[in-house]
């Protein structure tokens, strides 16, 4: 395995985390938007991020949108653990590795009920939500093309620990968007 994706920084800058709020009309639904707060299984979560596939969303077949939940910052106590949940990196034995593989973290947003602090997606809790909720006027967050690759790339560490460099899963993304007859909103610039 590539000792690469350690060069790589997990996360963007805050700033290109998100679509500008006046803009995220032009985007429809996708993988790493954020939606809430949302009743799941009788508990209060107040913010879900979609990771259901961005090609599978437009399908009438697909009922229910595959969620993770978003969890502010400063749940995790420990102020060491929380820069490690930011950084998506620590140092262990001299070497750099991935901290916390089954979080992501996100850069607060416009949305001052939900998104007003850092907080991050734990892809352990999982669960199935009706897609009627999934509409553009219900999102808090709509994420940038750029911050959407490094979200695949965390949960494909996650899931598989396939640990691909940042510029290989935009090349695939890119080449997936560019085969894609169904979509739709402004296309990155390295996709087209």
């Amino acid at each position: 395995m590539s000792s690469e994706p350690a060069r790589d920084a997990w996360y963007l800058a805050a700033e290109k985390y998100w679509v500008p709020a006046g803009d995220a009309d032009q985007y429809p639904v996708r993988q790493g938007d954020v939606f809430g707060p949302l009743r799941i299984a009788g508990a209060e979560w107040a913010a879900a991020q979609i990771v259901h596939p961005t090609c599978e969303l437009g399908k009438r077949s697909v009922k229910e949108i595959q969620i993770v939940r978003v969890r502010p910052l400063f749940e995790v106590a420990d102020p060491k653990q929380q820069a490690r949940v930011a950084a998506g990196f620590e140092e262990k034995q001299l070497q750099i590795r991935p901290a916390f593989a089954h979080t992501f973290f996100l850069a607060p947003a416009e949305h001052p009920e939900v998104l007003a602090e850092p907080g991050y997606s734990n892809l352990r809790e999982v669960a199935l939500f009706d897609r009627s909720h999934f509409m553009p006027d219900a999102r808090v967050a709509a994420m940038t093309h750029d911050a959407r690759v490094t979200f695949i790339r965390r949960k494909l560490y996650f899931r598989y620990r396939i640990a691909l460099p940042l510029s290989e899963v935009r090349r695939l993304e890119a080449n997936r968007i560019r085969n894609d007859p169904s979509f739709e909103g402004p296309k990155p610039d390295w996709a087209t």
